[in-house]
């Protein structure tokens, strides 16, 4: 039988709460998605994989894809935990507070040390560590928008969410592949922009009411069964919850199928030597940065119109196109359309996303918690496509199969978000 956990409201700490102020809000996340993403970027797209190859390994690919299918687990399991520990944490700068700030300075040791580590193995083991700083970071951050961000404003906020996503990841890439020739410096500066965007978060957004007086029940009994509990997924009346989740997986693990491996699939796919990948790595960035422009009108428009599902599938749609680029036109002008299109729809879904995954929460008292189930969803997929995309290389030696496969994944989100009844 699974047991319930209550975590009690402080109203006089709800109370505390400056009127809610949107530009200052939006600024905040735009500052911390947009930096975050520019550091996670350039290591994710760039910096690691031409740091596997320039430590000779045979098999760039399969390594790539080892490191992130086991970084995958590790950080789903950081995201739950510190979720749920998140709930309960009480201090006088509030819930989440304390793991961002704390989450920023694991992210910048870690992210220094990939650069300083001259064997794949001790590569490999910061990786995984690096999983856990980046989760305690990411978790609190989405926790904020149940917690502070009023319901009117959800699509708002979670638009300059996927804006700021969008348009960091287009810049790391951009930036990162003009350090192909000098990785480890390239490293320290992704580390730096980790540590400074939960630190400007932190400066912008209104101060977290402090929370150490408030009463918190346990209907478990201790803290160590709450961990346990929150590896407990929400059942009752989470239907939908579910449908999102998989909505998220599928999506996300399909562009990521491509995204983590462009610089190889320039190398190996069109037969591009290193520089000449870069550069074509450095223009798929540019193509991001205008999606994400144009997603950024997706997320008013959502709250206006009262609409969040035909935008989901308006991304997945624009995805499915850029994916069959390559299979059309197996050469740059296919990668470029690929990049165009897989940009769009990532930038749109990015844009609705965590408006969606809040809309479904069945239970605000446990967001912590159940947000980091949905948003182990963006881990999963993002690791399980270079997986996936790993092992497809490996066992037929072609990227031939990768983007069939993500068009499938594509139909799969689309199915998933129209059968979700909770929200329209």
């Amino acid at each position: 039988m699974t047991t319930q956990t209550t975590v009690g409201v402080n109203q006089d700490a709800k109370a505390a709460e400056p009127k809610f102020n949107l530009m200052r809000w939006m600024a905040g996340y735009l500052a911390f998605w947009i930096i975050m993403s520019i550091g996670f970027a350039m290591v994710s797209q760039v910096l690691l994989p031409q740091r596997i190859k320039d430590l000779g390994a045979e098999n760039p690919t399969a390594v790539l894809g080892t490191m992130t299918a086991v970084g995958s687990i590790v950080a789903l399991v950081a995201n739950i935990i510190v979720g749920a520990l998140s709930d309960l944490t009480k201090s006088k700068f509030g819930k989440r507070t304390p793991w961002l700030f704390w989450g920023a300075w694991f992210s910048l040791g870690f992210y220094f040390l990939m650069g300083n580590i001259g064997i794949i193995a001790g590569l490999t083991l910061v990786l995984w560590l690096s999983k856990i700083g980046f989760n305690m970071m990411n978790s609190p951050i989405y926790s904020t928008v149940s917690d502070r961000v009023p319901e009117q404003y959800r699509g708002t906020i979670s638009s300059a969410i996927g804006f700021g996503n969008t348009l960091g990841l287009a810049i790391g890439a951009f930036v990162g592949s003009y350090f192909v020739n000098s990785v480890r410096f390239g490293f320290t500066i992704a580390a730096i922009c980790m540590f400074v965007s939960a630190m400007l978060f932190l400066l912008i957004i209104p101060r977290e009411p402090s929370n150490k007086d408030e009463k918190t029940e346990l209907k478990e009994g201790s803290v160590w069964k709450h961990v346990v509990y929150s590896f407990t997924p929400p059942v009752k009346g989470a239907s939908d919850f579910w449908k999102a989740f998989c909505c998220r997986t599928f999506l996300l693990l399909a562009i990521q199928m491509l995204a983590g491996y462009w610089l190889y699939i320039c190398q190996d796919y069109i037969g591009l030597e290193k520089n000449a990948a870069a550069k074509v790595v450095s223009m798929i960035a540019i193509f991001q940065m205008i999606a994400s422009i144009v997603a950024m009108i997706v997320g008013p428009l959502s709250d206006r119109i009262h609409r969040r599902k035909p935008m989901v599938v308006l991304s997945a749609g624009l995805a499915m196109i850029g994916f069959a680029f390559p299979i059309i036109m197996p050469n740059i002008t296919g990668i470029y359309g690929a990049a165009v299109f897989v940009a769009l729809g990532q930038g749109i879904f990015m844009s609705i996303d965590q408006a969606l995954n809040v809309d479904v929460l069945p239970s605000k008292e446990n967001a912590g918690k159940d947000l980091g189930f949905i948003n182990a969803a963006t881990t999963a997929g993002q690791s399980a496509g270079m997986a996936l995309t790993s092992a497809i290389v490996t066992a037929t030696g072609t990227y031939d199969y990768i983007f069939p496969i993500a068009i499938a994944m594509s139909v799969l989100s689309i199915i998933s978000v129209l059968l979700i009844k909770k929200v329209r």
